[in-house]
């Protein structure tokens, strides 16, 4: 995949944790350039978390075929690893936590 395909599969649909079964969605703001997230159900629900001021970190061949997606600011890394369309998304960020996410039909 590449990285914008792995990116749209992200910002669509939504994601529970596999531990806690809290559900979340995940989408892009252009405007201060962040990755987001949106707790939908459990504990967090309603509750927002943003990466900001980010930059995707890829070499031009990464970008053509990768399955890791590294966003960096000036103080935090966020990495979200999705191996194909039907795995299970791995998340480790400062921001959003360390979390196992499987995608919800």
């Amino acid at each position: 995949m590449n990285y914008l395909e792995i990116i749209k599969l992200i910002t669509s649909g939504e994601w529970q944790n596999i531990e806690s079964q809290e559900v979340c969605s995940f989408y892009w703001t252009e405007s201060d350039q962040s990755i987001n997230m949106k707790y939908v159900s459990g504990k967090h629900a309603g509750k927002t978390n943003s990466h900001k001021f980010v930059k995707l970190y890829l070499t031009k061949e990464e970008q053509k075929n990768c399955n890791t997606l590294k966003f960096q600011s000036n103080l935090f890394t966020s990495e979200f690893n999705l191996e194909s369309a039907n795995s299970h998304l791995l998340v480790a960020s400062k921001v959003f936590g360390n979390m196992e996410l499987e995608r919800l039909c």
